[in-house]
């Protein structure tokens, strides 16, 4: 193995698909069983977890929950709406909570995820590794979400490295590519054992 030519001060890492393992399918389902047409609510929902105005912290659930109701005939209280929102559709990388626990103190650790401010609590009590990051920069804090520049940009600047010292992790290889745009390099996660692999290419000696 080469010699890495750059030193890597500060990974950014995705959360979901990367962190976290997650089925966000769950929270549809449940979500369907209570609307008019379940099997056409559950069509109509797909990817509502990821919907801008959500990650990016211009929607609450109250909102959201009318505008389903209006258009799903949801039937469901707020009350009930918000527990379904929040139940836990989300578990640890199997891996990755050992391997963070080996990088901290090695590098700086930043988040960078696409997130609710609803859901995050849940990430947050279900991962306490995070707790040890340097910084999270979180797309309902900054009202910006990937694969916009601006969320690459922040994230680099949160690390407090300049960007040729970073080095990012994400599921998805559209985030990857517009993070090279702006000349953060990265790896496109597809484990925990290829993760490892691509970090001791990178310098980082992890078991």
């Amino acid at each position: 193995m080469a010699t890495p030519t750059v030193q890597i001060k500060a990974l950014i890492l995705d959360l979901f698909g990367v962190i976290v393992a997650f089925d966000d399918g769950l929270v549809y389902d449940r979500i369907a069983q209570r609307c008019e047409s379940p099997a056409n609510a559950r069509q109509q929902m797909n990817n509502l977890v990821s919907e801008p105005s959500l990650i990016c912290g211009r929607m609450s659930l109250h909102q959201l929950h009318a505008r389903l109701a209006q258009t799903l005939g949801l039937n469901a209280s707020l009350d009930e709406f918000e527990t379904m929102w929040r139940a836990s559709y989300s578990e640890a990388m199997p891996g990755v909570r050992d391997l963070l626990r080996q990088l901290k103190g090695r590098c700086k650790l930043v988040l960078l995820s696409n997130v609710d401010p609803f859901y995050w609590p849940v990430i947050e009590a279900s991962i306490p590794e995070l707790q040890d990051f340097h910084a999270k920069v979180l797309s309902f804090q900054e009202g910006v979400a990937k694969p916009n520049p601006l969320a690459f940009q922040r994230a680099v600047a949160a690390s407090g490295t300049a960007v040729e010292h970073c080095y990012f992790v994400d599921d998805k290889p559209e985030n990857i590519d517009a993070a090279a745009e702006m000349g953060l390099a990265g790896h496109a996660f597809t484990s925990c054992r290829a993760l490892k692999s691509a970090l001791r290419d990178i310098g980082l000696h992890v078991v």
